[in-house]
């Protein structure tokens, strides 16, 4: 295994729960790190300065978590993407590409797993699978790939792409309308009423978020480049997951039963093969023993 080095790490999304959690697992001694947002404050850069040729140069790695949207809120307000993130992808890709060969930051991207893929054929769907989203958050997600891939080949950039399931075990807001395990959690806690999208029979991926943090650590030992999975490698039904929270904390749980969006991925599997194969990563905390520490760290708040 490469032995680690201190990188200068730009974290974009800065705010974000997830890019936060990365932020605090890779601070110094192991790295620096800058948190860069678009509501830039106190202990938060500009995002909108990253490109800029002095702001870059004390960059070695740049993990791109930064979007203006969520599954739901994309087919919201149609274009938001467009209007945003990929215009700010191009001047960021550009910044890149000029700078200097031998001194090129590394670009990290984080897209979608499930949103790219579309659902899956008979079985988990690997990294040189045809991309089939049905949604437009999975099509705008695909969209960065692709001008992400163009850039690379014509500008020899150095760039990952990661195709993430649902990272989990970590609290969310509320309001946040993404991530079943905490808001079923909170609910069953709460004892408050769980909207259900579907019959429960929809299929995901789910990543403990302390293996998330672990892979990422082997994506930046490794210098990954290209495509990668980053998943549990295995998938469970939406009734099944609820069927754990309960258990775990002894109680039922109330669900409104809603339509499920046409935008929703209903059969989600990816095949983690490719990833394990170049780090020989393998996620250690399978999914009802992540739903018991998260449901321990959620009494706890």
């Amino acid at each position: 295994m490469p032995v680690p080095q201190t990188q200068r790490l730009y974290v974009t999304g800065g705010r974000g729960r997830l890019a936060s959690l990365i932020a605090d697992h890779f601070r110094a001694p192991a790295h620096a790190v800058s948190l860069f947002s678009r509501n830039a404050g106190p202990g938060f850069q500009p995002l909108e300065s990253l490109p800029e040729p002095a702001v870059l140069a004390g960059a070695d790695t740049i993990l791109h978590l930064a979007w203006s949207s969520l599954p739901a809120t994309s087919e919201q307000h149609p274009g938001t993407e467009e209007r945003h993130d990929l215009p700010f992808l191009e001047r960021l890709l550009t910044a890149l590409a000029a700078t200097p060969a031998t001194r090129r930051v590394r670009l990290v991207f984080f897209s979608s797993g499930g949103a790219v893929y579309g659902n899956a054929p008979d079985r988990p769907s690997r990294e040189d699978d045809a991309c089939r989203p049905i949604g437009s958050y999975g099509r705008a997600k695909l969209a960065a790939e692709q001008l992400i891939a163009a850039r690379t080949d014509r500008d020899h950039l150095a760039t990952t792409v990661l195709r993430i399931s649902n990272p989990y075990g970590y609290p969310v807001p509320s309001g946040r309308a993404q991530g079943l395990i905490p808001h079923a959690l909170r609910c069953g806690m709460n004892r408050e009423t769980l909207a259900l999208w579907g019959d429960g029979s929809a299929r995901k991926d789910f990543l403990y978020y302390t293996d998330f943090l672990s892979a990422l650590e082997l994506v930046l030992s490794h210098r990954l480049l290209g495509t990668y999975n980053l998943c549990a490698g295995e998938s469970h039904r939406i009734d099944e997951v609820i069927g754990l929270v309960e258990r775990e904390l002894g109680c039922a749980i109330a669900l409104q039963p809603k339509p499920a969006p046409a935008w929703d991925v209903h059969d989600s599997r990816l095949a983690n093969d490719k990833f394990v194969a170049a780090t020989a990563w393998q996620p250690q905390v399978p999914l009802a023993e992540g739903i018991r520490r998260a449901a321990a760290g959620y009494a706890l708040h």
